[in-house]
């Protein structure tokens, strides 16, 4: 059986690790897996209980270059060696392996930047060194490496898939509406993601005030923690919003929450490729409003399975969702849409398949 060891650099639980916990499940009868986590890594409670070899590892999360933390990687790669390391920012590794001679070495880029600048001669010349492969997780990700000046040969684009969101009765989705003090008549706008800046829930917020004097029953949820929750609480009371907008703070299992969103809102003004979000609450036939960086337009087919508007405006996000939520009927064919998309381009079993089929290849050649 293959033996593939992944190093990923968090500290947090992101979308990141989340894909990769997703990846590895699918895929642990296939091949040999290990991953490799910074010790003390909040990860360690997302990632596969059974038939994936976890292995806290000190080493810095950041993701820039650390002489010790390379000696510790190819003295560790040496002992184990694994077929194919495939890092997620954990740099350090990726040239460790390379001094142990390890290959093929892959990474994954899992996020969008704004001005992207091309890499000096030296970067270049350390990543042809060290890089078999750089996976793209969206064709965004894929246009910033082509813009750093990384060989257009040397990238595969594989969008992030994630299992189908669980349903739940009416009775479960009534309990916890109860809970949350909604009634079922209530408009949810949700939002699943780390409570950090980039993530624009602030952007939400405005944009909920706005349409709050003319749609009374309107909530907000915002699934996770992060950062920014005091700031965006104090936000919540300035906006005299306080009444309508529930913080969960996070949570291993979105998916409860997820099944009472109306709308689904993706407002981020950076990082977003293929948002793990996004996909499970198509799933679910929730269409999605989200912003117009990085991959959310190759998610979003504007006007059939959600909506897109214009990055950190909220007064765009606000009347992109009164368009929705004003005429009768939009919402329940962007559900039909929003399914489809799901099944066509973003479940587990076709991004594991993509997955399967680039570790083959690359050992063949």
């Amino acid at each position: 059986m293959l033996r593939i060891t992944h190093v990923i650099s968090d500290a947090n639980v992101g979308g990141a690790g989340i894909q990769l916990a997703y990846l590895t499940e699918a895929l642990r009868d296939t091949f040999d897996f290990e991953i490799i986590v910074p010790q003390g890594s909040a990860l360690l409670s997302r990632l596969p209980k059974e038939g994936v070899r976890i292995t806290p590892f000190s080493f810095s999360p950041e993701s820039g270059l650390s002489f010790r933390d390379i000696r510790a990687f190819a003295r560790y790669f040496r002992r184990t060696k694994p077929q194919i390391v495939h890092t997620h920012a954990a740099l350090s590794a990726r040239v460790g392996a390379l001094v142990a001679g390890i290959g093929p070495r892959l990474s994954t880029r899992h996020c969008a930047k704004k001005g992207v600048t091309a890499l000096g001669s030296g970067q270049r010349a350390l990543y042809n060194a060290c890089t078999t492969l750089t996976v793209a997780t969206a064709k965004a990700a894929e246009r910033d490496l082509i813009a750093e000046g990384i060989p257009r040969e040397r990238i595969r684009t594989l969008l992030n898939g994630t299992p189908p969101t669980r349903c739940l009765s009416q009775a479960q989705q009534a309990a916890l509406r109860q809970l949350l003090g909604l009634r079922a008549t209530d408009i949810v706008l949700g939002c699943c993601a780390r409570l950090e800046h980039v993530k624009g829930q602030d952007l939400l917020l405005r944009a909920a005030a706005m349409l709050k004097p003319r749609y009374p029953s309107l909530h907000v949820l915002l699934v996770g923690d992060g950062g920014q929750r005091s700031a965006l609480q104090a936000l919540t009371a300035r906006l005299g919003l306080l009444r309508s907008v529930h913080f969960t703070g996070y949570v291993d299992d979105p998916a409860p929450y997820q099944n009472l969103f109306t709308v689904n809102v993706n407002p981020s003004r950076g990082t977003e490729t293929s948002c793990l979000a996004t996909s499970e609450c198509m799933s679910l036939g929730t269409p999605t409003v989200a912003s117009d960086f990085g991959g959310n337009p190759d998610m979003i087919e504007d006007g059939l399975s959600g909506r897109l508007f214009r990055t950190d405006d909220p007064t765009a996000l606000a009347s992109t969702l009164d368009e929705l939520l004003s005429v009768p009927g939009r919402l329940p064919s962007m559900r039909d849409g929003a399914r489809r998309v799901y099944r066509e381009k973003f479940t587990l079993a076709g991004m594991a398949n993509a997955y399967k089929q680039l570790y083959f290849s690359i050992i063949e050649h």
